[in-house]
């Protein structure tokens, strides 16, 4: 596959309260993909979770066949695979060991060709498009942002509801999981954006927005996304993985 002309940067902070940094983001540039996982689950388990899908994903996307009569399609099936054989993968080890049960990941990735982004995406990591204006492509599957869905959690109400982390949808806790998926045009000067939790339980899609517009280098805007989350509190891991279409 021949990688588009993209820039890319990466920040991951372990934020105030945290004590190790469960988020781990994939840059492949030679293959235009980029993944984000946030782990969860006690002890070290989480980042062991987040570990071997990110491991894991990387191998699959090397092992792509180059060619095929349909590539769009044929690329968005082996990206979707890769991540449901990555969660039988995290599901296998987490009945492997004790200390690992329970164990899991959300995921978000992303491939750029002919034109085209195709994504994948499980749990509360989010992908982003800044086109003047800023998109949320994935869905959040969380038990908040159901409730928030379905009109059971009013807006009002949203931002202090008590259970905002409790996952409907991750990596690792069951068998088989099923990802959202789908297929998006892009323009040159587009920017796309991975990010865990860490950032968007501090900034609103308005703040983010209104810095995207602000600043004109992607590392100035990584950076003052990370400073704005951390000024709020930082009180989660926070990592972000910008990329903008040349």
């Amino acid at each position: 596959m021949d990688p588009h002309k993209l820039l890319c940067t990466s920040l991951s902070d372990i934020g105030y309260t945290r004590k190790n940094n469960e988020d781990l983001f994939l840059e492949m540039p030679e293959h235009s993909f980029f993944a984000l996982a946030d782990g969860m689950g006690g002890h070290n388990a989480g980042e062991i979770a987040a570990k071997e899908t990110i491991l894991y994903l990387c191998q699959a996307i090397q092992k792509i066949p180059l060619s095929s009569p349909n590539p769009l399609l044929f690329f968005l099936s082996q990206i979707q695979k890769a991540v449901c054989d990555a969660n039988s993968w995290v599901h296998h080890l987490s009945r492997e060991k004790e200390e690992y049960e329970g164990m899991g990941t959300t995921l978000s990735c992303f491939l750029v060709i002919q034109n085209s982004l195709l994504f994948a995406h499980v749990g509360d990591s989010r992908l982003y498009r800044f086109r003047k204006e800023l998109l949320q492509i994935t869905e959040d599957h969380s038990l908040w942002a159901s409730l928030l869905k379905k009109g059971e959690l009013s807006p009002e109400e949203a931002p202090f509801f008590a259970h905002k982390n409790v996952l409907t949808r991750a990596i690792g806790p069951f068998k088989e999981v099923l990802p959202d998926a789908g297929i998006l045009p892009i323009e040159k000067d587009d920017i796309y954006f991975l990010c865990s939790d860490g950032l968007t339980n501090h900034l609103c899609d308005g703040e983010i927005e209104e810095i995207l517009q602000g600043f004109s280098s992607i590392e100035e805007r990584a950076h003052q996304l990370m400073q704005s989350a951390l000024k709020k509190g930082g009180r989660d891991n926070i990592t972000l993985v910008l990329v903008k279409v040349l």
